[in-house]
């Protein structure tokens, strides 16, 4: 691995923690710790005295975060499985309710900058993209097997891209000439299918829509939201970061499902088909980061903040 340092830097970290406002005596449950920033700002505000449940799918990630939130030593369970999963830790760790809850869905900083991990065309390395090295299945696999009607699916259902057909075919065509194995190499074989001033922005489509696919990231983030508000106390909060509008439309629909549940009440639902609100939406409107925040980093231009409490 590359000896790389790491310059962190938290997606809207004051607008998540003014909109959650832990407590001394709360439950925190961070599904994507990536290097520990929201979950060391959540418990800076507390006095270091609320307990922070941490998912993450790549153990590197939580090797770092340990020491990022090595003063909170005894109050951060790390556990090193998709947030989707937390049915199953809520029973064996018995935990008693969950009062506030943060999803950065971003890739964390190692994911773009180590070459290794296979995210970054801008970085030779392989074909990856896995989160986690227990999975067998990496955009190799995916690109090099899949027959053309299935990649076209996936670049066009995850990168929304509307030459996905010409752009699957033209993946069949390369492989069959030779494997792809490097991401540099992968992206310079396709590239072709973009006119050069759409190259940038189609290429990362496209390793947006393979991330997606080989992580399954769309199911994980619906199965997880579903579980996190299940074990939601009274009161208690829900702040989600997206980065593309696949994330945001499932939890924008989920929160509004939750805002606008229908009525099962055959007699009620004469009056409306809405019963009472089960969540009050904190943010009317997604937030976004500043400018200033975009200057310092780049990578958070594309952030929305929804945040919903459970009533």
């Amino acid at each position: 691995m590359e000896d790389f340092k790491f310059e962190h830097v938290s997606v809207l970290l004051d607008e998540v923690c003014d909109f959650l406002d832990p407590k001394e005596t709360d439950i925190i449950v961070d599904g994507t710790l990536g290097l520990g920033g929201h979950t060391k700002e959540l418990l800076k505000r507390t006095d270091g005295k609320a307990r922070a449940y941490t998912f993450d799918l790549d153990s590197r990630n939580l090797k770092i975060a340990r020491d990022t939130l090595q003063r909170f030593e005894g109050r951060v369970s790390y556990i090193n499985d998709s947030f989707s999963t937390f049915d199953h830790y809520y029973k064996v760790m018995k935990m008693d309710g969950v009062d506030k809850v943060v999803l950065d869905l971003g890739l964390s900083s190692p994911h773009l900058d180590i070459a290794e991990h296979g995210f970054s065309f801008k970085r030779r390395g392989p074909l990856d993209m896995r989160y986690s090295r227990k999975q067998k299945i990496t955009a190799a696999t995916l690109l090099n097997k899949l027959p053309a009607d299935q990649l076209t699916m996936i670049l066009k259902s995850f990168g929304e891209l509307s030459n996905a057909k010409l752009i699957a075919r033209k993946i069949v065509e390369e492989r069959a000439v030779a494997p792809f194995k490097y991401t540099d190499e992968f992206a310079s074989r396709i590239e072709i299918c973009f006119h050069p001033k759409d190259r940038i922005k189609g290429l990362t489509c496209i390793f947006q829509a393979i991330r997606i696919a080989v992580n399954d990231e769309l199911r994980t983030l619906s199965k997880g939201l579903e579980s996190l508000y299940n074990h939601l106390s009274s009161n208690g909060r829900i702040a989600v970061i997206s980065y593309h509008s696949l994330e945001d439309r499932i939890v924008k629909n989920f929160f509004r499902k939750l805002e606008k549940p229908l009525e099962t009440d055959p007699e009620k639902s004469l009056r409306s088909i809405y019963a009472d609100p089960l969540v009050e939406m904190i943010t009317k409107k997604p937030v976004k980061p500043g400018e200033k925040e975009v200057e310092v980093n780049p990578r958070s231009r594309s952030a929305k903040l929804r945040v919903i409490r459970k009533i």
